[in-house]
């Protein structure tokens, strides 16, 4: 089973700031769910500890990489311009062979770099609209849900669909 690694940005999402749980059950059933103890430890808002540690159990298996596998000046540059969350993501990505669930464009341009296959959180919608889970109408409330909750997206125009919005970006 292929896996997805999530960084901190998407599981926020994922959690308080949207409520895609739902999405998180239907992905579960065909990919393993993984974050690291290092996006873990950035998850520290005490207002929603106790929601954030019932997530993460109830739909994610926590993983650290093993080693790294990039070379010294590879991650130097990641650990200057990336944090220790997704700088552990890419590297258990690179790692496990799997897709990278990162919404901050500095640690998409770095995966990309790297050759490694990313998506986020809007991704994982269009995928979920994709296979019928989800209705375009869905998608785009929950994007208007994630601006408002200030996931750094451009505004939605006001009668646009989500995939015209998903292809814009």
């Amino acid at each position: 089973m292929h896996s997805l690694v999530f960084d901190t940005s998407a599981i926020l999402n994922f959690g308080q700031r949207d409520k895609l749980e739902g999405l998180l059950v239907k992905l579960s059933g065909i990919y393993r769910l993984v974050t690291t103890p290092e996006v873990v430890n950035e998850l520290t808002d005490p207002k929603h500890k106790k929601y954030n540690e019932t997530l993460l159990k109830s739909h994610f298996v926590q993983q650290k990489a093993e080693s790294a596998s990039f070379d010294v000046i590879t991650m130097a540059s990641l650990t200057t311009t990336l944090g220790s969350g997704e700088v552990s993501v890419i590297v258990l990505a690179q790692e496990i062979k799997a897709t990278a669930v990162l919404d901050d464009s500095a640690a998409r341009a770095s995966a990309g770099n790297l050759g490694l296959t990313f998506t986020g959180t809007l991704g994982l919608m269009h995928e979920g609209m994709q296979k019928g889970w989800l209705t375009d109408d869905e998608c785009m409330e929950k994007v208007r849900l994630l601006h408002t909750n200030k996931f750094r997206i451009p505004k939605p125009p006001d009668n646009a669909t989500f995939a015209e919005y998903f292809q814009n970006l």
